[in-house]
């Protein structure tokens, strides 16, 4: 597993935690952060990177994100 994908991995384990969580107040935050940092994989990687790291990741890993 290469650094990236391990990368995207534990921001979708991230992902899962702000989809599950109750605290509203929190949310925001989470989804903001969650934001910032496949920003930041996409300018250290590159978009075709990241989206063909996403791609190569194994049925049910995470949700199914789009990058714009």
């Amino acid at each position: 597993m290469d650094d990236l994908t391990a990368r995207l991995e534990a921001l979708l384990r991230s992902l899962r935690l702000f989809a599950a969580s109750s605290d509203q107040s929190q949310d925001a935050q989470l989804g903001e952060q969650f934001h910032k940092d496949l920003a930041l994989l996409v300018a250290e990687y590159g978009h075709d990177a990241v989206s063909a790291a996403l791609d190569e990741l194994p049925d049910g890993a995470g949700p199914s994100i789009s990058l714009h």
